[in-house]
């Protein structure tokens, strides 16, 4: 073997041991590290009252947080009473959930969201259905309680207009479950 293919085949070797050398203690640094939790994913599950339509939905959103704060997500429901009876529904949404890693976390943001059919009720109480979408606009605000970091239980009001256009008001209560990105 030359001398300088000995030396690199050294100098390779004695890299190499470096390396396994500090790899325990790097990975053992990362796991001490707890997780800052300011960008996570997270599932939240809901229900609510409107009360313009006497609805009642079930809802389940997933979603992701940036930057400890913002929060943007998507959901999917279905009305199992009220004049939306057993019709599905989607929304989309942002909060921006203020205070990181304090335990009672005011929010703010806005949401939209679709119904396949606009639906009311007539004089006699009876829900009245046409094939025409319904979509709603409304600002949120509300508080969520985290008394740890991945799980969260959420009160709020929504606030808004559908393209009826017909006032929109929605007391929700709902309990979140976040896992960790950093």
């Amino acid at each position: 073997m030359s001398p300088s293919a000995a030396a690199f085949v050294r100098i390779a070797i004695a890299t190499i041991a470096a390396l396994l050398v500090a790899a325990p203690r790097a990975a053992k640094a990362d796991e001490a590290r707890p997780p800052t939790w300011s960008t996570a994913l997270f599932a939240e599950a809901s229900t609510a009252f409107i009360p313009h339509a006497n609805d009642v939905p079930l809802m389940l959103s997933a979603g992701v947080r940036l930057a400890g704060i913002h929060e943007l997500w998507v959901r999917g429901g279905f009305m199992p009473t009220g004049d939306d009876r057993s019709l599905g529904f989607g929304a989309l949404g942002y909060r921006a959930v203020l205070r990181p890693g304090r335990v009672a976390r005011p929010f703010f943001g806005a949401l939209g969201a679709g119904l396949p059919e606009t639906c009311s009720h007539g004089a006699a109480g009876t829900p009245v259905c046409t094939k025409t979408p319904i979509f709603i606009f409304a600002a949120t605000g509300g508080l969520r309680i985290e008394p740890t970091p991945w799980l969260g239980i959420n009160t709020s009001i929504a606030l808004g207009l559908d393209s009826y256009p017909n006032p929109f008001g929605m007391a929700e209560l709902g309990v979140s479950f976040a896992l960790p990105l950093s």
